[in-house]
């Protein structure tokens, strides 16, 4: 499978052993170099900005119930940031955690 980067000329060395590397976290990947989702994948030294909130996902044909998930809302100077949706919170927060970890300079922000 090819993976496009969502920030041209940001590629990453090794891509294909980066993402064997990467752990998996519901339905993204994490490494110390990107954040991996549906065949694209997002360079950790891109982001600028994260903001974590609690929020609900209100799949159709839900008759108006909303399951509870977390928004990890990612920027990397694009008009539209990458958002990410997390149901557990033990998840959320170790992708925050990998984050951090790999980008120890940026911001995180917590949205009650």
């Amino acid at each position: 499978m090819a993976w496009d980067t969502l920030v041209p000329g940001n590629d990453i060395e090794n891509l294909k052993e980066d993402r064997k590397a990467s752990k998996g976290i519901e339905q993204y990947r994490v490494s110390a170099k990107a954040i991996y989702t549906k065949g694209e994948y997002l360079p950790m030294s891109a982001i600028t900005d994260v903001r974590i909130q609690r929020s609900t996902y209100t799949p159709s044909c839900a008759c108006g119930k909303g399951i509870p998930v977390f928004k990890i809302r990612v920027d990397y100077g694009a008009d539209k940031p990458m958002v990410m949706m997390i149901e557990k919170e033990k998840n959320a927060e170790r992708m925050i955690s990998m984050i951090s970890q790999a980008c120890p300079d940026i911001r995180i922000d917590r949205t009650p």
